[in-house]
C-alpha cells in the first residue's frame, strides 16, 4: 500500500498517528481556523466530524444523521480527503443527486472554499455515468425516423463538444439523447474511436483523481456490481480502487440499490431496437453502400417474419402488462400471470428466434464493420431476455412507471457482501433524515453504527407548529386559512400529482376567497423555474408533491409549511414487498415499513422551514388523525422540541 501521508496537514506514520493527528487537527481547524474565516462554530457539526473520523480510522460502516443547516459536507469532506491521502486512494463521495455534486465541485462550492481557507489544494473530480457521454459511431449514423424537434441543434453540438456530456445540453429529451448516448451494449472493443472517445477519456481524467472522486448512487452501485465480472474480463471497472465512500443524501440509497439490480422495458427502446435491426442499418450504410446480394434475401426474411413476429409480440406483452396494472399515477403493479405471462414466453420465443438468426449473421460478417453493428443489437436483445427472465421468475417485483415496464429482484443483493463493498473500506451513510435500523434492514447490513444530532438552530424560539382542533373543517379550507393568516410565503406539501389537481380545483373554485399572492401549482412549469419564482415572490404559495426535499428557500418566502395529511407511502410494489417481509418475519409491517417511511418523508418536508439562525416560521400540521394512535409520540418527535403549538390563527398571523 502507497502511504501518502507527506500531503496531509499533519504527520502520520500508521493507524494510531493518524488517528490522533487527524482529531487534532479537526478539531484546530472548527475551533480555531474556519470561525476566524468567518464560518459558526456548530457543535452538531463538530461531533458528526469527529463520529466520520473515527468510522474512517477504524473501518466501520456509520449511519450520520445531521439535521438541516449542520454543515453535514464539511463535516465528512475534511476526514475523507485526511483519509484518502493517508490510504494513498481516492476516496468516493455518491449523491442522489445533480444539485448535490454541484454544491461540492463548482467554482464557488465546498471543496473549493475548503482548499482555499486551509490550503489543501483538494483534487475532486467529477465522474459521470457512461450513459451520459455521447457515442461517436451513433453521432456520425443517419438513421430514419431522427427528424424531431431540436435533433438538428443536438446533433450540431455532438459534432462540436469538447467533452461530450449530456449536462452541457439540458433541453434534449431522454429519446432524442438515447439517439447519440453511449450505452453499455456497444462493442467498444472494437470500435474505431475507441482512442478519442469522450466517454473514455472522463473515465481517465476522473481515475487519476488523488482525493475525490464525485458521483452519483446509481454509477457507484453499478461499479459494485460489475466490478468482479468487469475484472474477470480483463476490463478496467467503472471507478479506480477506493478508501472510502461516503453515501450522501443516504435515505434514498434503497431503493436506488434495488433499481440497479433490475431491469427497465420501454416500448420506444424496443420498438427502436427492432427498427434497427429490420432495416439493416449498420456500418455498411455509414458508408452508403449496399448490402451484399448473399444478404439479402435473408434480410428479408429477418425484417418480414423474424422482426416482423418480434414487433407483435413486444406489442402485445407491454400492451398485457399495461392493462394489468391499475390506472393511477407513480409505481403501479404489474400483474405475473394468465395471459401477461403467456404473453411474456411468447416475446422470449420470437426474441430467441431473431437472435439465432443474428448469431448466423454474426458469424457471416465477421472482421467486417457490421459485425459492430449485429453485436450491439444482440447485446440490446440480451437485456431484454434478463428482464422477460426476471419477470417470469418468483424472485421478481415487476412494476409500470408511466410507460416503462421497472423489474428488479424481490431481494436486493446485500451492501454488506464480500463481493459488494471491498473488505475493510468503510463506508458512511449521511442524510438529514435517517432510520439506521430501517436502511440497515433493507440493504442487509449488519454490525454498523449510528451518530445524529440535531440542527444548529433555535427551533423553539424559531418555529410554531399549527395543529387545528379535531373537529376543525376540511384540509382544502383548512390550508387555504393558514395561507391567508400568513400572507402568502406557504410551501404546501401533497401526497401526489392527483392531490395537486384537486387542490387546484378548490382554489379556483374560491378565486374570489381573498388568497393574498399567486398560486404555483406543480406541472405549471419546470421544476427548478418554479422555485426561483417561488423565491422571487414573497406572496406566492407553492402547491406540489416532489418538493419535500431539495428545496432551499431562505428568508421571507418561505415562512410555513403545509402538510395536510401525513406522507404515509403510496400502494408502491417495493413497499408492498418490504411488507410482506416484514410479515414473514413476524412484525407488524405497519410499524416495520409504513411509519419508518412516512417518518423519514415528513423530517424532509419540515426540513425545508428554517435554513438559516435567522429565519422564522410555521409548521401547519393539519392532520390530526394520529393523536390518539400508539405512535403519535413518533410523530410529535418529529416536531421541533420545545416549540410553541397554537390552534389559533390569529397567534399564526402574529408569529412571522
Amino acid at each position: 500500500m502507497q502511504i501518502s501521508w507527506t500531503k496531509l496537514p499533519f504527520a502520520a506514520r500508521n493507524r494510531e498517528e493518524f488517528s490522533r493527528g487527524l482529531t487534532a487537527w479537526l478539531g484546530q481547524v472548527f475551533y480555531e481556523t474556519l470561525p476566524a474565516q468567518g464560518y459558526e462554530i456548530r457543535e452538531e457539526q463538530i461531533y458528526t466530524t469527529f463520529r466520520i473520523a473515527k468510522a474512517l480510522a477504524d473501518g466501520k460502516t456509520l449511519f450520520a444523521e445531521a439535521g438541516t443547516g449542520t454543515g453535514k459536507t464539511f463535516a465528512y469532506l475534511l476526514p475523507l480527503v485526511c483519509y484518502a491521502r493517508f490510504r494513498g486512494k481516492p476516496a468516493v463521495v455518491a449523491s442522489a443527486s445533480g444539485v448535490l455534486q454541484a454544491q461540492l465541485t463548482s467554482p464557488d462550492g465546498d471543496i473549493q472554499a475548503l482548499s482555499r481557507v486551509l490550503g489543501l489544494d483538494i483534487d475532486a473530480r467529477l465522474a459521470f455515468d457512461p450513459g451520459e457521454y455521447i457515442c461517436q459511431v451513433k453521432v456520425n449514423q443517419s438513421y430514419p425516423g431522427r427528424r424531431m424537434k431540436g435533433w438538428t441543434t443536438l446533433r450540431t453540438w455532438a459534432t462540436r463538444t469538447k467533452t461530450g456530456c449530456r449536462s452541457e445540453v439540458p433541453y434534449a429529451s431522454d429519446e432524442m439523447w438515447s439517439q447519440i448516448g453511449f450505452e453499455p451494449t456497444l462493442p467498444c472493443d472494437t470500435c474505431r474511436h475507441r482512442g478519442t472517445c469522450h466517454m473514455i477519456a472522463a473515465r481517465r481524467h476522473y481515475r487519476a483523481a488523488g482525493d475525490l472522486i464525485v458521483t452519483d448512487h446509481r454509477l457507484f452501485a453499478h461499479d459494485l456490481f460489475t466490478r468482479a465480472e468487469r475484472q474477470a474480463a480483463g476490463e478496467l471497472p467503472l471507478l479506480p480502487a477506493f478508501s472510502a465512500v461516503v453515501l450522501d443524501e443516504g435515505h434514498h440509497v434503497p431503493e436506488i440499490w434495488q433499481r440497479t439490480q433490475g431491469h427497465v422495458l420501454t416500448a420506444r427502446r424496443l420498438a427502436a431496437t427492432l427498427d434497427l435491426i429490420g432495416s439493416g442499418y449498420g456500418a455498411s450504410s455509414i458508408r452508403g453502400g449496399e448490402l451484399a446480394e448473399a444478404r439479402r434475401g435473408r434480410r428479408e426474411y429477418m425484417e418480414r417474419v423474424l422482426v416482423g413476429n418480434a414487433r407483435r409480440e413486444s406489442q402485445a406483452f407491454l400492451a398485457a402488462v399495461m392493462a394489468s396494472a391499475a390506472p393511477g399515477e407513480g409505481k403501479r403493479h404489474a400483474v405475473r400471470e394468465g395471459a401477461v405471462f403467456e404473453a411474456a414466453g411468447r416475446l422470449g420465443a420470437a426474441l430467441a428466434a431473431l437472435q439465432d438468426e443474428l448469431i448466423t449473421e454474426e458469424a457471416m460478417m465477421e472482421g467486417t464493420s457490421d459485425e459492430m453493428a449485429i453485436r450491439a443489437w444482440q447485446s440490446r436483445l440480451d437485456d431484454v431476455h434478463a428482464a422477460l427472465a426476471l419477470f417470469q421468475s418468483p424472485e421478481a417485483v415487476p412494476w409500470v412507471e408511466g410507460e416503462d415496464l421497472w423489474v428488479v429482484p424481490r431481494v436486493p443483493v446485500s451492501l454488506s457482501g464480500a463481493e459488494r463493498l471491498p473488505a475493510g473500506v468503510p463506508c458512511v451513510f449521511s442524510s438529514a433524515t435517517l432510520e439506521p435500523a430501517y436502511a440497515g434492514q433493507v440493504l442487509g447490513l449488519t454490525g454498523f453504527e449510528g451518530a445524529r444530532v440535531g440542527v444548529p438552530f433555535n427551533l423553539a424560539e424559531q418555529v410554531l407548529v399549527y395543529q387545528p382542533s379535531l373537529d376543525d373543517r376540511d384540509e382544502v379550507e383548512q390550508t387555504l386559512a393558514v395561507i391567508r393568516a400568513m400572507r402568502g410565503r406557504t410551501l404546501v406539501l401533497l401526497g401526489s400529482l392527483a392531490e395537486v389537481e384537486r387542490y387546484r380545483r378548490a382554489m379556483a373554485a374560491q378565486a374570489g376567497a381573498g388568497l393574498p399572492g399567486q398560486v404555483l401549482f406543480e406541472g405549471d412549469a419546470e421544476r427548478g423555474a418554479m422555485l426561483e419564482q417561488f423565491r422571487a415572490d414573497v406572496s406566492s404559495v407553492l402547491v406540489g408533491a416532489t418538493f419535500w426535499e431539495g428545496v432551499d428557500v431562505p428568508g421571507e418566502s418561505l415562512s410555513c409549511v403545509v402538510v395536510p395529511r401525513l406522507p404515509f407511502p403510496a400502494h408502491d410494489p417495493l413497499i408492498v414487498e418490504r411488507r410482506e417481509q416484514a410479515a414473514g418475519r413476524g412484525e407488524d409491517s405497519f410499524l416495520a415499513v409504513d411509519l419508518p417511511e412516512m417518518l423519514l418523508k415528513l423530517k424532509q418536508g419540515v426540513g425545508r422551514l428554517i435554513r438559516t439562525t435567522q429565519d422564522r416560521g410555521v409548521i401547519a400540521l393539519l392532520d390530526r388523525s394520529y393523536v390518539k394512535k400508539p405512535w403519535a409520540e413518533a410523530v410529535e418527535g418529529v416536531l421541533p422540541e420545545g416549540a410553541e403549538a397554537t390552534g389559533d390563527l390569529e397567534r399564526v398571523a402574529q408569529f412571522c
